[in-house]
């Protein structure tokens, strides 16, 4: 507001001064036209006929006005002829329109010479100026009367347009990490919608992460719950324990204990970086047939000890854009699932297959598959499926998803090997 009042104040006094200057310059040359006119008039007629002129009459030291001019007709040096004859303005010669100084008073003058005679026609400044300022008064005042009806009505109608902007603001400010509901998008002014459009976005991308970062911490305080209370348990057992076969025992189930609450912990920290407003580091060409050979290194003494057959296949190299550390975690979540779930003697297959403008990653085990009506929250937080005997956090597939969707993967889930067991695909863009 302030800056469209500037412009117009400063607009105004560049238009006052360009049409004062441009007033007095058309008048001037009016009036030392009028001049010029007024003498070459009284050569042709008066001179040219030697007619006697009338020496003026009165004792008037100053013109009327604007309208008015000093007539003098010089016989060589004699004056012979004044119009204001009180107005003893001298001899100046023959001359174009000029500036001259008559009694510390600025005089315009004009002189035209015929035979011995010379006509001088002269105005003061001051007279002319005069009628100027009456002139640029009409002009200037009704531009002053209209300036600030033009500034008010410019205010109220500013004012008015961004009302809208107030009411959003108000909205905006009663939002708090509890209340994140959407502007209301209603008679909102157009050059404004795109903004609240994506302020609603913002609030409900918002609303959407505090509500997982609570239901995140809820789930993992409950579920470290768990964990942590048996390695109370285990510490009480070794403390009250009496011989020494006891209280190895007890260590070994300490130690169990320990590793569980310390792999659950591993899972939250990995699940909480890979959330979809995380940061995470920007992505590079990744051969994923790389990323899967050392995911293989550190699961065969896995797969050894349950006597397990890892087989791998892929075509041809298959190169995406990803997070190399990313990938690794969501394969081996994925290998470590397909051994600890497949009976001892199973097997587990891994394949990449390259296709146009795509890249397909299979984990395929022969275990004793996901019951079809579990397979819809295998990838909830925490879930595990009824009757599994294999300890887990529950964390893993719901880490696996994430990165796939932060990678644009699709996965879908497919019969295993031999009939039974299951396949998870990933299918990347290329």
């Amino acid at each position: 507001m302030l800056s469209i009042l500037a412009i117009i104040c400063l607009s105004t006094v560049i238009m006052v001064a360009i049409t004062y200057y441009e007033l007095k310059e058309e008048l001037d040359e009016l009036f030392d036209e009028n001049m010029v006119q007024v003498a070459q008039a009284i050569a042709v007629h008066e001179l040219a006929q030697k007619t006697q002129i009338p020496q003026g009459q009165g004792t008037r030291n100053k013109l009327k006005g604007e309208e008015e001019f000093l007539i003098q007709i010089w016989d060589k040096d004699t004056l012979t002829y004044s119009s204001l004859p009180a107005l003893a303005l001298p001899y100046q010669g023959e001359g174009g329109v000029r500036t001259i100084i008559h009694d510390h008073q600025e005089w315009r003058y004009y002189g035209l010479s015929q035979g011995d005679w010379l006509i001088q026609v002269s105005q003061p400044l001051p007279e002319r100026h005069s009628v100027i300022w009456e002139i640029y008064s009409e002009i200037l005042i009704p531009m002053l009367v209209q300036f600030p009806i033009l500034l008010g009505v410019i205010w109220f109608f500013v004012g008015y347009g961004f009302r809208p902007l107030g009411q959003i603001s108000s909205s905006i400010e009663k939002r708090s990490s509890v209340f994140l509901d959407k502007l209301p998008e209603d008679n909102v002014p157009q050059e404004v919608s795109a903004m609240v459009g994506a302020l609603n976005d913002l609030f409900e991308r918002l609303d959407k992460a505090l509500k997982t970062q609570r239901r995140f911490t809820a789930d993992a305080a409950h579920e470290l719950r768990t964990p942590l209370t048996a390695v109370m348990l285990q510490l009480d057992i070794l403390r009250r324990a009496k011989s020494e076969e006891e209280k190895q025992e007890a260590v070994k189930e300490l130690y169990k204990g320990v590793e569980r609450s310390t792999h659950l912990v591993q899972q939250l920290l990995e699940l909480a970086r890979q959330e979809p407003d995380a940061t995470g580091l920007p992505f590079e060409r990744c051969d994923l047939q790389d990323v899967l050979e050392d995911v293989l290194e550190h699961y065969k003494l896995l797969a050894r000890d349950k006597h397990i057959t890892l087989k791998t296949s892929n075509s041809k190299r298959a190169h995406i854009q990803g997070d190399k550390n990313a990938l690794s975690i969501m394969i081996g979540n994925l290998l470590n699932n397909a051994i600890l779930y497949t009976q001892n003697g199973g097997m587990v297959s891994l394949s990449i297959t390259a296709a146009p403008g795509r890249v397909m990653l299979s984990v395929s085990d022969n275990g004793p598959g996901i019951p079809e009506e579990e397979i819809p929250r295998i990838f909830d937080r925490f879930y595990r499926v009824v009757g599994t005997k294999t300890t887990g956090s529950g964390l893993g597939l719901s880490i696996v998803k994430t990165i796939a969707e932060h990678h644009n993967a699709a996965i879908t889930l497919e019969q295993g090997l031999e009939g039974r067991g299951t396949t998870f695909k990933l299918v990347f863009p290329a």
